[in-house]
């Protein structure tokens, strides 16, 4: 059953484009064709060309901050509706000098609501990954309800995101461990 999962997850990826929109910088866009989600990322010194990227569009999303601290991979999420602002304030602070890459899943259709779910949910991958340490910042925030069909909808696009996220060049979260992927894998196995 796992591998039909993972062919699955692989179709999944069938459907990303990635782009260079500035040559010469290590800028990228993985983007996905179905569902119109990206993912842009850069090396942090390359932050101001993701902040006019994001400030062009104005999409909502959620941020994953990578680097190294004492040898160990070290990973940071967050989320906004106003990234392009929200991203500048990290580069000032001092507790992120561990940040050497960042990236960052857009779509249109992310309102608070969405952002904060998908803050909430990749935090939750990463805190369960052993071979991560999680640098915690704000709190789960409240007051932002959703149904349950926004909710399942927002767990596909975790499950597209880790996709997007991956060809993007971030190898330390996988598809395979988003709750949907988990779902799905209980539902596999109790057919067998």
């Amino acid at each position: 059953m796992p591998v039909l999962l993972a062919r699955l997850i692989h179709l999944f990826r069938l459907a990303i484009a990635i782009g260079f929109p500035v040559p010469g910088t290590s800028l990228r866009v993985a983007g996905d064709s179905l569902t119109g989600l990206q993912v842009i990322a850069a090396d942090w010194p390359d932050l101001p060309r993701v902040q006019a990227w994001l400030a062009e569009r104005r999409h909502g999303g959620v941020y994953v901050l990578v680097g190294r601290r004492g040898g160990r991979v070290r990973v940071r999420v967050g989320e906004g509706v106003k990234l392009w602002t929200r991203l500048g304030d990290h580069k000032a602070d001092p507790q992120l000098d561990f940040v050497e890459e960042v990236y960052v899943l857009v779509s249109p259709a992310f309102h608070k609501g969405a952002t904060v779910y998908l803050q909430e949910a990749l935090s939750e991958i990463v805190q369960a990954e052993p071979g991560l340490d999680y640098h915690k910042g704000c709190g789960p925030l409240a007051g932002f309800p959703l149904s349950d069909a926004e909710r399942k909808a927002l767990d596909l696009a975790v499950l597209l995101g880790l996709n997007l996220f991956y060809a993007a060049g971030l190898r330390v979260l996988q598809p395979g461990q988003s709750r949907l992927a988990r779902q799905v894998a209980g539902l596999l196995a109790e057919a067998a």
